[in-house]
């Protein structure tokens, strides 16, 4: 049996804000197999960023427990969660935003090489950013430029180099291709999957595109409000459905067949997304289920094993199984 790379139980993060406590992300629970992509998907909102930094403690946890290699590395130290720290990156959002307009490439790609003391001279320390930037797709003379003298998609591609740098085995995609332009997309997903077959690199890859998350993912997990409504192999959540939240975004994807496209029932789900502040007891999901029952309103549904490798949060699950 192989061991899950990384297990994510119970985690949770809240913030105090004023006279309440937003609970941006409230005992989720996860495995990620070793070369495995795991693709969390959800509304604005819901806390699927919050969740990527607090796996690798770039946000303290509240509560909850991460094994990186059965090891807790909510238990560590700041001077052991440094060696630990080569083994887990993360690839921001926004390209824009993520890369110092101050600094060379070099020096970007180049500056968790100096921080870790990787490399023995100057020399070394270029020829290892060059191949870091040839093995996404860039070349030599692009190590001297600034971030502003590159597209989008380039920027991006700068991020992947630097995530790269220490050979992680774990990256966090936090929406890597949301900034983009849709023709960029596909590239830049096509690049980290190959990059996963050569490095066997292990994605928690974050994302609102429900398709490209169906194209890249192995297992998919649907968050709602901070907790996890819906997990399982990508096809079978795609096919077989069973939490309502997850049907409803899943109605959402346009299929290219007119045909189909016309007979599709959409589900358009009613009201805006609750306060993550102090919220209620019972099912995060009740105010917008048009399925809710009133055990909803007063007790949360278990997260529990419905069928083999899926998993919902759902009172009524059993009823909507096909």
């Amino acid at each position: 049996m192989v061991e899950p790379l990384v297990s994510a139980r119970n985690i949770k993060k809240h913030f105090n804000v004023g006279k309440g406590k937003l609970k941006a992300v409230d005992g989720i629970s996860f495995d990620i197999y070793p070369g495995e992509t795991f693709g969390l998907v959800g509304e604005s909102g819901c806390g699927k960023s919050t969740a990527g930094r607090t796996i690798i403690r770039l946000y303290e946890p509240t509560d909850g427990e991460l094994l990186f290699n059965g090891e807790n590395i909510y238990e560590l130290s700041k001077s052991e969660m440094r060696e630990v720290r080569r083994d887990f990156q993360m690839i921001f959002q926004d390209p824009y935003a993520s890369l110092n307009p101050r600094m060379t490439v070099e020096e970007i790609v180049g500056e968790p090489l100096e921080i870790h003391h990787m490399y023995k001279s100057r020399k070394d320390r270029i020829n290892r950013v060059i191949e870091l930037l040839q093995l996404v797709g860039l070349n030599e003379e692009h190590a001297l430029r600034f971030p502003h003298e590159f597209s989008g998609g380039q920027r991006q591609r700068i991020g992947i180099a630097r995530a790269l740098a220490l050979n992680p085995k774990f990256i966090v995609c936090d929406e890597p291709i949301s900034a983009l332009d849709v023709s960029i997309q596909a590239q830049v997903v096509n690049l980290l999957k190959k990059l996963q077959n050569e490095l066997g690199l292990t994605y928690l890859f974050i994302a609102h595109d429900l398709s490209m998350v169906r194209y890249i993912s192995d297992k998919v997990g649907v968050m709602y409000l901070g907790q996890m409504m819906e997990l399982a192999k990508s096809e079978e959540l795609y096919l077989n459905p069973i939490h309502p939240y997850t049907r409803a975004l899943l109605s959402a994807i346009p299929i290219p067949d007119p045909d189909i496209q016309r007979g599709r029932k959409r589900i358009v789900l009613e009201g805006d997304v609750p306060s993550p502040i102090n919220p209620k007891e019972g099912c995060r999901f009740v105010d917008r289920c048009s399925h809710a029952i009133p055990k909803c309103d007063e007790i949360t549904p278990t997260f529990e094993k419905i069928k083999k490798d899926h998993f919902v949060a759902c009172h009524r699950s059993k009823e909507f199984i096909k």
